[in-house]
């Protein structure tokens, strides 16, 4: 019975195995070098962002009445180039 069970195991991983290498053998080649995107010249890297953000007021309120987040607008406001 221990056989058996050990079989089918491995039958099942051999598989696996074969399915696997099958499906890499269709898919689509890596794109060669000169194929590959160009980043755009420029000084920054790539996904930084510079920005310059001043925090905006908060609104008062009492104690009694407490500001609900839907009631707040965002957290922070951008500043324009040169207006620091």
């Amino acid at each position: 019975m221990h056989t058996l069970i050990g079989l089918i195991v491995v039958a099942v991983l051999i598989a696996g195995f074969v399915l696997g290498a099958h499906l890499h053998a269709t898919e689509t080649p890596p794109p060669l070098p000169h194929e590959q995107p160009r980043r755009p010249i420029t000084d920054r890297l790539p996904g930084a962002a510079f920005e310059f953000r001043r925090p905006l007021q908060v609104p008062r309120s009492n104690q009694k009445q407490r500001l609900r987040p839907y009631q707040l607008r965002a957290r922070t406001e951008q500043v324009p180039p040169g207006h620091d």
